[in-house]
């Protein structure tokens, strides 16, 4: 990381007359601050351990807390494929969410939808819904999103819910 200061370059700043620091030296010390805090909240923000696993790859005797820019690089380019393989898992993960109650299935979709970089269209989300419905009213309300120039999935599970609801 650019201009990320090592533990030892930080600890002699920080031990020395704060009042004589050039700008460029406050920056460079908050900078470094910063990175510790967010690296912190980016291993204990976390599900899972994957973000303790990755910060510790970057992890140096100089640089303790980590370069948090390079594991986000890391988890952006291992869980965000953009490949053409990629299309036909995310459709595959998408067609093993059940259908039950609309809001929990678009809160589910929105997660599958963010492990993938690849982005589908508002009518092959659609489509994939419509296949795991078994009420005609609900294929009508999505057949209707899917018609209407300004309808979104996210459209069809609201009204939906709404549905539900009653």
């Amino acid at each position: 990381m650019k201009g990320l200061l090592k533990e030892t370059a930080y600890e002699r700043l920080a031990n020395s007359d704060q009042s004589k620091l050039t700008d460029g030296e406050k920056k460079a010390m908050k900078l470094y601050e910063d990175n510790a805090k967010m690296s912190a909240v980016f291993t204990l923000g976390q599900k899972t351990s994957a973000g303790a696993m990755v910060i510790a790859q970057t992890v140096t005797d100089e640089y303790v807390h980590g370069k948090v820019i390079e594991a986000f690089a890391t988890l952006d380019k291992q869980h965000q494929p953009r490949d053409v393989t990629s299309e036909v898992e995310l459709e595959q993960e998408l067609e093993k969410i059940p259908f039950g109650k609309a809001n929990d299935y678009h809160t589910r979709f929105v997660e599958v939808m963010a492990s993938y970089q690849f982005k589908l269209s508002k009518k092959d989300k659609l489509k994939i819904m419509v296949k795991k419905c078994t009420s005609p009213t609900y294929a009508v309300e999505i057949r209707k999103q899917m018609t209407d120039p300004n309808g979104t999935f996210a459209k069809a599970c609201s009204e939906i819910a709404e549905i539900q609801r009653l």
